[in-house]
């Protein structure tokens, strides 16, 4: 969807829960078959918060703050209406919403780099069979040479 659509950018100017219509891009519905009530659909922004997001005292830089669009649809069978005090609730899910999804990517980055590190400590765990192997090589190799430097050749 693109950013230049007015209501795109009413959604992100706005930190609050919004109705929207529901003919707008944002919503994906089927064909409104045998319904006079249009479905009643809000949207509203959810910043994604990211580690680079914080600093050391843990506070998010809000200069740097990316946000997704949050599209809520009532059940199209039904007459309701969003409500204010629903809409007010829908704020407060979307800031958990926001804290989940950061949650998220700090275990899949954590899930990465524990991957990353099972691999290079097998690599290490490898490097270091095929350097006692080396050694085992070189040490045999001391012994024979020592050995036949010590006794005389078919005196």
């Amino acid at each position: 969807v693109p950013f230049s659509l007015p209501v795109v950018s009413e959604v992100f100017k706005s930190s609050r829960a919004m109705r929207i219509p529901y003919t707008c891009p944002l919503v994906r519905i089927g064909p409104l078959v045998a319904r006079y009530v249009q479905p009643e659909v809000v949207a509203l922004r959810v910043p994604l918060l990211n580690l680079s997001n914080f600093q050391i005292n843990d506070w998010p830089d809000v200069s740097a703050k990316s946000y997704a669009i949050m599209v809520l649809i009532l059940p199209t069978d039904s007459t309701r209406k969003w409500r204010d005090h629903e809409l007010e609730l829908v704020d407060v899910v979307a800031d958990q919403v926001a804290v989940a999804l950061s949650h998220a990517a700090i275990l899949e980055e954590s899930m990465r780099a524990s991957d990353q590190l099972v691999e290079q400590n097998g690599a290490l765990d490898l490097a270091r069979r095929e350097a006692e192997l080396a050694i085992h090589a070189r040490n045999d190799f001391l012994a024979v040479l020592n050995h036949e430097m010590r006794t005389p050749m078919h005196a």
